[in-house]
């Protein structure tokens, strides 16, 4: 039986009661007639009236009474489903999501939460971030948490934290406060990215850009080595620069010398053999 029915059914039960109750009194109190008399062939037009309106009142009463029950079936159904919606909805989030109160407590979280810490959802709600971080972790998140709701506003913080089956992560936490309908902090909800391939990759870029460097500034060393002539201190001809020496370590300072012989002081200081060479 439906709870509304059994709603209607007492009510009209209670003014049935009542009906009789006041029948009795009349018949074993103040013996005004036989009971079935003064329950219903001889009782007073008034009397009447006066019991059948107690009966009507408790029958709408029910009647009033099982729709207010409907009416507060459906909001609860309503509310429920809603809940179970949003619940889904924040569980279909890929990074791990929580909300916490004004006493740094969680109170939500999605799946992607649980599955980073191995925590069941109803296990979480009530407890604090040091049950499931190491104490010097869960201080300064204590503190960044507290003056996040004294400012209202948002809040990024970076973490090394043990991931249940992945080991350590380094994750990025993104916070904001949220509101009550008056406009006052009623809490925090959170978000975590796990951001360590892409500390990874950036280090691993660093690292290439650094080497790069490296390589580049030995390719400059070993393209500064300048042949000058060892008589005349002139840059040899057949060298794309054929300035003087001092003009050129000037514009190049990093520019290291091997000294050797021109062609030119060759045939002059030692014709023989650059007659031998071949003029080289």
């Amino acid at each position: 039986m439906k709870p509304t029915t059994k709603i209607v059914i007492l009510s009209v039960g209670l003014g049935l009661i009542l009906w009789l109750t006041d029948a009795s009194l009349d018949h074993y109190i103040f013996q005004t007639g036989s009971f079935l008399d003064v329950l219903i062939l001889d009782v007073p037009s008034r009397g009447l009236c006066t019991r059948a309106l107690i009966l009507i009142c408790f029958i709408m009463f029910g009647i009033v009474g099982a729709r207010l029950l409907t009416l507060q079936k459906k909001a609860e159904l309503k509310l429920a489903t809603a809940l179970e919606f949003q619940q889904q909805l924040v569980n279909a989030i890929p990074v791990p999501v929580f909300y916490k109160d004004l006493a740094y407590l969680y109170t939500g979280c999605n799946k992607s939460f649980t599955d980073f810490f191995g925590f069941s959802s109803e296990d979480l709600i009530g407890k604090g971030v040091a049950d499931l971080v190491p104490k010097e972790i869960a201080d300064v998140c204590q503190e960044n948490d507290a003056d996040l709701v004294k400012k209202a506003g948002v809040q990024i913080d970076e973490f090394d934290l043990q991931h249940i089956s992945k080991g350590r992560r380094h994750v990025l936490f993104h916070k904001a406060t949220f509101h009550n309908p008056d406009g006052k902090v009623s809490g925090l909800i959170g978000t975590m990215l796990d951001i360590t391939e892409r500390t990874a990759a950036e280090k691993k870029q660093e690292t290439l850009t650094l080497e790069l460097q490296e390589a580049l500034n030995k390719v400059k060393t070993l393209s500064g080595f300048l042949p000058i002539c060892a008589s005349c201190h002139k840059v040899r001809a057949d060298h794309p620069h054929g300035n003087q020496i001092e003009d050129y370590v000037q514009k190049h300072p990093q520019t290291e010398l091997n000294h050797r012989i021109c062609p030119d002081c060759m045939r002059k200081l030692y014709p023989d053999f650059a007659e031998d060479m071949g003029d080289t």
